[in-house]
């Protein structure tokens, strides 16, 4: 059996690997959009890239989560790092609708193998004691890798070009293997009489459809702010946002997060996790209102440091309820569930409001999007029940 000096500092490796990615697809986040838009593709192109980016997750998660279990888990997310830095390096060579597809699905089916062994190791390393206290802090340290990167990709961008932050972001990706193969992690045995059937039946209990059905309504905020957040940002005649502005709004959305978990997580020990979902999801929706209503630089900064706020929020209770309601033995299986419940909300929203954007414009397609995760509020705080933590 794993001792808790083991296991305290295979989450510290586990730590220093998604400081490293977090910091190398932070580069990425804010100029995705507008490299693709910049290659001439329209909103409704756009949004079919997205598609294809969410069927990745959407046909691998599940299996990845089914392997996770039965498979060593450094491995997978070696492999899958080692890939995606391959991936990011194609980008720059990348001009039409269908190879943007093709890269995106490609990149996201890989990613699949690193997603689901995280979120299982997290789950399996976190003390059970003031879980919500200790996974507060452990997200606030991870998310200090992506706090300036988006700000340095829309820097780059801007003065560089948009071909350098993807070389950037292939090498920084390479660094965190080093941290994967320092994880001093004990693989469970696997147990051949086990069947997958077995494990689905036992994850379909009312507290665990509950948080996938929210969870899959909460990403429909995905289709936009994967796709059309930074174009929205740098097209809208009352924003008119630079590339390095679009990164500062990024850096402000991931610097309030990080700031934040901590405390979420003792607010979600004290007062509970339906309060808390139900509260971020409502919070989430005022806040893409404001960018709709408000103009000018300084309020779409505001709008930032709320919209991270509350996404935080909703992570970190989501994830906390998830914890606490789910079969320890199935961590992997669990979590390639939970993200196929996302990828379900995301492969819906993105050719959604590709569509809306394209021959509506980028307000209704907000406005959609605020009314989701409003309903979205009040259906939460119905079907979600506060558990004990184990």
């Amino acid at each position: 059996m794993q001792s808790v000096g083991d296991k305290q500092r295979s989450l510290l490796m586990l730590m220093v690997m998604q400081l490293c990615t977090g910091f190398s697809m932070g580069i990425i986040s804010p100029i995705l959009g507008l490299f693709v838009r910049s290659q001439g593709l329209s909103m409704t192109q756009i949004g079919l890239v997205g598609t294809a980016s969410m069927l990745g997750w959407f046909i691998w998660e599940p299996i990845m989560g089914v392997v996770a279990d039965r498979f060593n888990k450094r491995l997978m997310l070696a492999g899958a790092l080692f890939f995606s830095t391959v991936l990011y390096a194609l980008y720059p060579f990348v001009k039409t609708f269908t190879a943007f597809a093709l890269l995106e699905f490609t990149k996201t089916s890989v990613l699949s193998a690193y997603s689901i062994p995280v979120k299982a190791l997290a789950a399996e390393l976190l003390p059970s004691k003031d879980r919500g206290r200790a996974y507060g802090r452990y997200m606030t340290v991870i998310s200090v890798g992506g706090l300036i990167s988006p700000l340095i990709g829309g820097y780059v961008s801007e003065v560089a070009g948009f071909n350098l932050p993807f070389y950037l972001a292939a090498g920084i990706g390479l660094l965190a293997i080093i941290a994967v193969f320092q994880i001093q992690y004990e693989e469970p045995a696997y147990n051949p009489e086990s069947k997958t059937s077995d494990g689905v039946r036992s994850l379909l209990t009312a507290p665990i459809l509950a948080i996938f059905s929210v969870r899959g309504l909460y990403f429909f905020n995905a289709g936009f702010s994967g796709s059309f957040l930074s174009i929205f940002l740098n097209e809208s005649p009352h924003l008119l946002a630079s590339e390095s502005q679009v990164g500062a709004f990024f850096t402000m959305m991931r610097l309030a997060g990080a700031v934040s978990r901590s405390v979420l997580g003792d607010f979600s020990d004290r007062f509970g996790k339906r309060l808390m979902i139900s509260l971020s999801l409502a919070g989430m929706g005022f806040s893409y209102m404001g960018l709709i209503l408000f103009s000018g630089v300084f309020p779409m900064y505001v709008m930032g440091l709320l919209m991270g706020l509350f996404q935080a929020a909703a992570d970190t209770s989501m994830m906390l309820h998830l914890i606490s309601v789910m079969p320890k033995e199935r961590s992997g299986l669990t979590m390639g569930l939970y993200s196929e419940s996302e990828n379900v909300g995301g492969v819906i929203s993105t050719p959604t409001m590709g569509y809306l954007y394209q021959n509506f414009g980028g307000n209704h397609s907000l406005w959609l999007l605020s009314i989701v995760l409003l309903l979205n509020a009040g259906y939460s705080y119905v079907v979600i029940s506060d558990t004990k933590d184990a």
